[in-house]
């Protein structure tokens, strides 16, 4: 990494991702983040190379998207149209979302140069030609395909958010170049209804798709079997050479729009697990976060944010409590064998792991 610290890609421009005062998707979030680091945690932050990205023109995001959704997008903004039921495109917005993209870019880029790189991304649920979930661009399919046109031919995207990234999975669908592994809330009780155990793949791309249905209520002990039975096993068999995980604060019991039941302690956790990983294999690690729900999104942010960096950062939510419900604990195992044992039927053909 650079002297200055740890590439972290982040401009006040990322306000205008917005949707409405009356929405669950902010900008307010990105800034308020910002200043929140450096007012509560000022070492963490001078040890951060804070950079500025520079917006994605259409040569880029046609590296993931159709030249017409790009001109419909466009069009969309001028009436303030809506792509889907929940994803308006307000003026501004499209200019912010390609400055995400830009950002992933840099993101990725500067991982590959400095072994970790950081910045706000995940715009997981754009498909080559729709949007929808709050999503405009896919920032994550755009930053694949540069490393891919520049030479890396073995990537994992590894996305842990709340929601499945069925954008991503769509785009790199018959891709035998991109391993994508998504931890997700159960497809059958949350947005978007994709990512079941048997989405695996197609054509040159079968088996490198893994869909993880996380249970309700998934705890810490979950993501803990899930990543060392299923996650970490098959990242070591493909031998990446980069991992990009994204994912932000959703997957906390305190999120609105989720049921799931990691606190900030397996937040954390889960995120310096796959920080160590990918030190311990020698791989780059670009890691974007960007999603979360009501009023602990920031917590959830640090969270994510100690756990890359390995640091002691003292964060608490006050809503926050310890259940201990044992048939609730049976339930969660139970599934979880389910569904990894499923998986495993589903995987086996393609991994000597299983």
């Amino acid at each position: 990494m650079t002297s200055k610290g740890i590439p972290f890609y982040y401009h006040p421009d990322f306000a205008s991702y917005d949707f409405g005062p009356t929405h669950p998707f902010q900008g307010t979030r990105f800034g308020g983040f910002m200043r929140e680091l450096e007012d509560r945690f000022p070492d963490v932050n001078k040890k951060l190379d804070i950079r500025i990205p520079e917006t994605a023109d259409d040569e880029l995001l046609l590296l993931a998207h159709t030249q017409e959704y790009i001109d419909r997008v466009r069009l969309l903004e001028m009436r303030s149209g809506y792509l889907s039921p929940d994803t308006q495109v307000l003026p501004g917005s499209v200019d912010a979302a390609r400055l995400i993209v830009g950002a992933s870019v840099a993101v990725v880029r500067a991982a590959v140069e400095s072994g970790l790189s950081i910045g706000f991304g995940g715009l997981h649920h754009a498909g080559p030609d729709y949007g929808e979930g709050f999503c405009i661009f896919n920032d994550i399919a755009v930053a694949v395909m540069v490393l891919l046109d520049e030479g890396l031919n073995r990537i994992v995207v590894l996305d842990t958010d709340a929601h499945q990234g069925n954008g991503t999975m769509d785009i790199f669908y018959y891709d035998p170049r991109v391993l994508f592994i998504s931890l997700h809330q159960d497809p059958l009780t949350l947005y978007p209804g994709r990512g079941f155990a048997h989405e695996t793949g197609a054509g040159k791309g079968e088996g490198l798709t893994v869909n993880i249905p996380m249970p309700v209520f998934a705890d810490r002990e979950a993501y803990d079997v899930a990543m060392s039975e299923v996650v970490f096993p098959i990242i070591e068999e493909f031998e990446p050479e980069i991992i990009i995980r994204n994912g932000g604060s959703d997957p906390l019991s305190t999120d609105i729009l989720t049921n799931l039941g990691l606190d900030l302690e397996s937040l954390t956790a889960l995120n310096r697990s796959i920080a160590e990983k990918a030190r311990s294999m020698g791989i780059p690690l670009a890691d974007l976060f960007l999603s979360g729900y009501g009023p602990y999104v920031t917590e959830g942010w640090l969270a994510i944010l100690r756990g890359i960096l390995g640091e002691d950062m003292p964060i608490h939510i006050p809503s926050e409590e310890e259940i201990d419900i044992p048939q609730r604990r049976e339930r969660i195992d139970a599934s979880m064998r389910r569904t990894l044992d499923e998986l495993a039927g589903f995987l086996a053909p393609y991994w000597q792991v299983f």
